[in-house]
């Protein structure tokens, strides 16, 4: 059976073109398919990234990459009826991480990759997949394409294993993502930029909301689960406006849009890899979020990096895709995903938002009020505590899984 190439990439994000870019500097040759009229046109808002992969990919990346913002400030907002916590920590000079605006930015890594000799097809649709012979044929919108390897970079909805029915899906496995990019006066110095974490402005929904500041713009947003949507004070379509009112936040709307996000967690991850064919990114659901970081876009670049490594010893040991996992397996993506475990778990429990961010509050609330009644600070955390139905000891076996 002839193949039209060693390898073909279904999407053209973060996870597509690090896997691109790392299969052709292997040496093989690689197709990528976007279904986008260019990287990024799928992906328009802003968002965090977290650079060390990236860096590893393109060494020289802070020079020349299309940053909007180094991330020097992380604050935490928590919302508790009348009521709101805040704290931040500021480091100056730290780029760690940096706020970018996807629809450029994935453009010019696009560009990185075509300079590199990778071939990408755009306003390439994949409608189907089957197996046939020792490969993959994808099934396009301008004909089919066939592969002994299959790289599924599609997202969260990883159409090649959908096709294929090796997923099942679930809302529970699954988040909403909304956003919207406003412009914006952003009165700090070029060289900062803050992210702001925020709990419990909209009622009913187990999630949180994030603003990121870009140059000249904000990129306000939340993250809820599916399950929790019919029970939010405001309907799915105007989740973030709802949220970016509450704030205050105004100024022109320049984008808006919503997507799912992997909520799966590393005991629940799906199958990521079959024969001739492999997961990364979102398809392999590989997002972290627990409670101090939400991550995708490092674990995305260095899935892919890992995908285009494994290609080639999978091609030179007879297709044998088991070889991907062992190599994620000696990285850092799973490792993270495990580490973060205990803290998704926790962050999954109904109560976990609602309730301890309202009882923290409440504590405070009363230490800094003077009366004639007052108690000591143990013992009105074990009050506010009951009131929620909480003993101490749940509230230090949880206290003790976030620090693990």
């Amino acid at each position: 059976m002839s193949f039209d190439a060693d390898v073909i990439i279904v999407g053209g994000g973060l996870s597509g073109l690090s896997a691109g870019i790392t299969a052709v500097r292997e040496g093989l040759n690689v197709i990528l398919l976007e279904r986008g009229e260019y990287s990024g046109a799928k992906n328009l808002s802003g968002g965090r990234m977290y650079v060390h992969s990236l860096l590893k990919l393109i060494p020289d990346a802070l020079d020349k990459a299309p940053f909007e913002r180094p991330i020097t400030k992380e604050t935490f907002e928590f919302f508790c009826e009348n009521k709101k916590l805040s704290f931040s920590l500021e480091e100056k000079d730290k780029k760690n991480s940096f706020s970018v605006l996807r629809s450029k930015f994935d453009r010019w890594l696009a560009g990185e990759a075509e300079n590199l000799g990778l071939l990408i097809s755009y306003s390439t649709l994949v409608t189907d997949a089957h197996r046939e012979g020792n490969g993959i044929t994808l099934e396009t919108n301008r004909g089919a394409l066939k592969a002994p390897l299959v790289i599924d970079a599609s997202g969260v909805t990883s159409v090649v294993f959908r096709y294929l029915g090796l997923r099942n899906f679930s809302p529970s496995k699954w988040m909403l993502g909304v956003k919207e990019i406003v412009k914006t006066d952003i009165k700090m110095n070029d060289n900062e930029g803050e992210v702001r974490t925020i709990v419990g402005t909209i009622k009913g929904v187990k999630g949180g909301g994030f603003v990121y500041t870009n140059k000249d713009s904000l990129s306000v947003g939340m993250a809820v689960t599916f399950d929790s949507l019919p029970k939010s004070e405001y309907p799915a379509k105007d989740l973030v406006e709802g949220f970016r009112e509450k704030l205050g936040i105004d100024g022109e709307i320049l984008e808006y849009s919503a997507h799912a996000i992997p909520y799966y967690g590393y005991k629940n991850l799906p199958s990521i890899y079959t024969d001739n064919l492999i997961a990364v990114g979102d398809s392999a659901g590989f997002l972290i979020n627990d409670g101090f970081t939400i991550r995708g876009m490092d674990l995305a670049i260095a899935s892919g990096m890992i995908a285009g490594l494994s290609a080639k010893k999978i091609k030179d040991n007879g297709y044998k895709t088991e070889i991907y996992y062992d190599m994620l397996k000696e990285s850092f993506i799973l490792k993270h995903l495990e580490l973060a475990y205990n803290r998704f778990e926790l962050m999954n429990k109904a109560y976990t938002l609602n309730s301890y961010p309202e009882i923290l509050c409440n504590v405070l609330s009363d230490m800094f009020t003077v009366s004639e009644n007052r108690n000591t600070l143990i013992d009105d955390a074990i009050l506010r505590l009951k009131e929620k139905g909480i003993s101490l000891t749940q509230a230090i076996n949880d206290m003790w899984r976030m620090l693990k």
